[in-house]
């Protein structure tokens, strides 16, 4: 199943004098890359926050929000007492060599962020277990939302690609449709052209010029290229069912497909009305392949 990169969930878990709230939001990315906030004080469950989203996703940037309430009887604060003493020897640099006044109070102090902060070395063993089951229910239950989340939105996403593969699949078709014996006609038109150009040389060396017309125009010849990607179309369908890396697969068929349609218009481009025509189908597929592109990226 096709699954997208894109979604958010979240999930509350409540108890005594607990309340843990978990908020996912994920956008796409090559490889997993997730970024926790959560209060200083339970920065030791952070891990089983990061564990639990690895073996959940694949692929994406992770933002996670968590908010943890939790109404303790005893507190107690650590202070950064290293810190401190570094903004009260920087306070008395400063009086010496400038006209300053005041001095550093408690209240100041406590606005420096990381300065004072609860500590969480008093918590008991089964104070830790509550809070651990609790991050634990409320994580697993806003990865499945998200996971919902990412999988309806691959299903729009889907469909958007099954239309732009259809469209490019009729291109194809024109292509071919004009690739029928267009490398005959185009030999035909050289020569035509060259005996209006050139009599003299078409009376002199007519059966060399039919070989080398017929060299020349064979270089405009696309039936590998439209063989390649038939195959390259068939791929990608068959890639709608894979569940491993299915992004990254799509990307790769996507610019083995453009380079094709390049060549196609390199064949073509500046030849007869039928070229024109063909090089015409192939520009639309590669306005298809350009937008497929964009779509993939935000594939799992």
């Amino acid at each position: 199943m096709i699954t997208s990169m894109t979604g958010f969930g979240s999930s509350r878990a409540e108890g005594d004098n607990l309340t843990v709230l978990v908020e996912i939001k994920s956008v796409n990315h090559r490889y997993i890359d997730t970024h926790v906030k959560m209060p200083s004080e339970f920065q030791r469950f952070e891990n089983q926050i990061r564990q639990k989203i690895a073996s959940s996703f694949k692929r994406g940037r992770f933002d996670v929000f968590v908010r943890i309430d939790y109404k303790r009887t005893a507190v107690r604060l650590d202070a950064n007492e290293d810190l401190i003493r570094a903004y009260v020897d920087l306070q008395e640099r400063l009086k010496k060599q400038f006209p300053l006044e005041g001095s550093l109070s408690l209240e100041m102090l406590s606005k420096v962020p990381g300065l004072i902060a609860v500590s969480d070395s008093d918590l008991t063993s089964q104070e830790i277990a509550v809070i651990s089951a609790a991050l634990d229910s409320s994580t697993a239950e806003s990865c499945r939302k998200l996971s919902e989340m990412r999988k309806t939105e691959g299903q729009t996403l889907m469909r958007d690609i099954d239309g732009r593969l259809a469209s490019i699949a009729r291109h194809l078709e024109t292509i071919a449709a004009g690739a029928n014996g267009f490398v005959e006609h185009y030999r035909a038109q050289l020569i035509a052209r060259i005996t209006e150009l050139a009599p003299e040389l078409v009376r002199e060396s007519s059966h060399r010029l039919e070989t080398e017309a017929l060299l020349y125009a064979e270089r405009s010849d696309v039936t590998e290229e439209i063989t390649r990607l038939r195959s390259h179309l068939a791929q990608f369908a068959d890639l709608k069912n894979l569940n491993d890396e299915t992004g990254k697969r799509m990307d790769f068929i996507l610019q083995e497909m453009n380079r094709e349609v390049t060549t196609v218009l390199s064949k073509t481009s500046g030849l007869n009305e039928r070229g024109a025509a063909i090089g015409q189908a192939a520009i639309e597929i590669k306005v298809e392949i350009e937008k497929l592109r964009e779509q993939v990226q935000n594939i799992e």
